[in-house]
């Protein structure tokens, strides 16, 4: 939402195409392959809680921006393509430890439906974001920009409160 609260607010579509586009994509690729080496080294559990804590902060960077940016600032477009950028390399980190997680369950499973398994969770995974997009530009509609992103940040609060209470199970 904050790419559509930044071309409501004087970015050029040509410039948001590049930066959240083509540059935002590196970054999330660079997160993913850094959460790949990230996970042969530390445990999943203890880098679910760091990154789900950065992305929150990350979060609270881009919410802070809503009510300061202004367009013609080249120091407030620069926070705003760092928020951008910031937020999706965490969004790769967590990607790579989602299907991580996942792949780790569907192990469990009875042998003869791991590859099921591991296909319903990933379909569940990508059907969460969908909804969550679509329910998103929603909310932000209804209640506008501010309130939407401090709903984000409740929301994104309970899921790092959610990790920090969990018991780790299993392998």
């Amino acid at each position: 939402m904050f790419p559509l609260f930044l071309l409501d607010n004087g970015m050029s579509a040509t410039e948001l195409g590049l930066w959240n586009g083509m540059v935002a994509m590196g970054f999330s690729i660079i997160g993913s392959s850094i959460g790949g080496i990230l996970l042969s080294i530390y445990g999943a559990f203890s880098l679910m809680k760091t990154f789900f804590v950065m992305r929150l902060g990350g979060l609270a960077f881009q919410t802070f921006l809503l009510f300061v940016f202004n367009s013609n600032s080249w120091l407030m477009k620069g926070a705003a393509i760092l928020s951008i950028s910031l937020q999706h390399f965490i969004g790769g980190l967590i990607t790579t430890l989602t299907f991580t997680v996942m792949m780790h369950c569907s192990q469990n499973a009875d042998e003869q439906i791991q590859a099921t398994h591991y296909s319903f969770l990933a379909t569940l995974e990508v059907m969460g974001k969908l909804t969550f997009s679509a329910l998103a530009g929603l909310i932000v509609d209804w209640i506008g920009f501010p309130a939407s992103f401090f709903l984000f940040i409740i929301l994104s609060t309970a899921a790092v409160v959610h990790v920090f209470k969990a018991q780790v199970t299993g392998r």
